[in-house]
């Protein structure tokens, strides 16, 4: 039998392979590697809450692979397969290195260089799977990574594994839900559909761009951005649009390096039933109009969320006991965490700070308490707080600057 489907493929191939060479050309290639995967659930309900913990607004998990060692990954819905860094734990497993591969994301700097490898066992809770294919990056191939400290996390947990499951997440009662059935709503929740698109999810949104416009644009759902809602700077370009209110310059580092944006706010969201208002947001910088709409887990893990990948909808509930809060970064700093407790400056955008801060510099002190004492969620409280901040440098003798944050 003739295999249209096959034909166009190889043909695909062919084409991405001569114009981009091997490395892009295996990232198809290890889209599908896991499509064939069959899923065992060990457990004898049908649902079990995982070993899990929230930094800031991401969710991450607790993953045993090949049966001895404990990987902490993020839970990433915008991410089409899972990718593991070179981590300390990761190399304790001594994986063999396969094809090469380059991956890539935001940033406007070279895709990390990467390679294929094969984890023999993956437990996910209760659910074991066998021979499933990964990329591994190495820390010092991505740009992602000013230094190996930054990996405070193992890697991310991408589609080609969620797509087997019904997700739950409780960011305030800090619990997730894996379920190997589709989801039972209640009587009061009402379930949407959502469509796959590039292995991501895909929904139907209303923004209310200024006091005139409101756009309905579908958008991807992604717990693997800490940020609240991107939208592309390109068609508001095209359309002539622009947002109410002031915008300042910011900078976010992906798999592809550093990306500039402009930041603001829109004045409101409708996301399934709810209605958020008013919503943080960057501007992302692109080539097609129609890249880079997405909601991150700074809007979707202020609330109960259901992705239930088995039937194909989702679910969106406000948590009562905590109101939402619309939490914009004033510091103009790019700040991480690292392994030793303190943050490490990736970017520094605030004209308060230059000729004393600079990328690579650690700071040990915020408003008075140890870095070691303050955690994503808690700096995202802080830098997004009008008024005085201190911040204290590492260095020799005490070094530190107060700066004032505006709106």
């Amino acid at each position: 039998m003739k295999c249209i489907g096959c034909q166009r493929f190889l043909l695909l191939s062919c084409v991405i392979l001569l114009l981009y060479g091997c490395g892009i050309a295996n990232n198809f290639r290890l889209r599908q590697a896991n499509d064939g995967l069959s899923m065992h659930w060990t457990a004898s309900t049908q649902s079990q809450r995982l070993l899990a913990q929230f930094e800031g607004f991401r969710p991450f998990i607790r993953v045993r692979v090949n049966q001895q060692t404990e990987l902490m990954l993020l839970v990433d819905s915008g991410a089409a397969f899972t990718v593991l860094w070179d981590t300390a734990a990761v190399q304790q497993l001594k994986l063999a290195q396969g094809y090469p591969l380059e991956v890539g994301g935001f940033g406007t700097d070279k895709d990390a260089s990467a390679y294929q490898s094969t984890l023999a066992l993956v437990d996910l809770g209760p659910a074991r799977f066998e021979q499933v294919q990964v990329a591994v990056v190495p820390l010092a191939a991505s740009s992602y990574f000013l230094q190996p400290d930054e990996a405070v996390f193992d890697g991310v947990l991408g589609y080609d594994l969620m797509r087997h499951f019904s997700w739950e997440f409780d960011r305030m009662a800090g619990r997730i839900m894996l379920s190997s059935q589709p989801y039972s709503p209640g009587p009061d929740e009402q379930m949407q559909p959502f469509e796959i698109s590039w292995r991501k999810v895909v929904v139907k949104s209303s923004i209310q761009l200024n006091s005139t416009v409101r756009l309905a644009q579908d958008v991807l759902l992604d717990t693997g951005s800490r940020h609240f809602l991107k939208i592309n700077a390109l068609y508001l370009q095209e359309h002539q649009l622009n947002l109410d209110g002031p915008l300042r310059e910011g900078a976010d580092f992906g798999l592809s390096g550093r990306h500039a944006n402009l930041r603001g706010q829109v004045r409101s969201l409708q996301l399934g039933a709810v209605q958020l208002s008013p919503v943080p947001v960057n501007l992302m910088a692109a080539d097609d109009a129609d890249d880079w709409w997405l909601v991150g887990s700074g809007v979707l893990m202020q609330h109960q969320l259901v992705l239930d990948y088995l039937s194909g909808q989702w679910l969106l509930q406000s948590q009562h006991d905590a109101p939402y809060l619309a939490q914009s970064n004033l510091t103009g700093l790019e700040l991480r965490k690292l392994s030793n407790g303190f943050f490490i400056v990736r970017d520094n955008l605030n004209p308060q700070l230059q000729g004393w801060l600079a990328p690579g510099d650690q700071i040990v002190r915020i408003a008075g308490f140890a870095a070691n004492e303050v955690n994503e969620l808690r700096w995202i409280e802080l830098s997004s707080t009008t008024g005085s901040l201190q911040l204290c440098k590492a260095a020799a003798t005490k070094d530190c600057r107060d700066i004032l944050l505006s709106p």
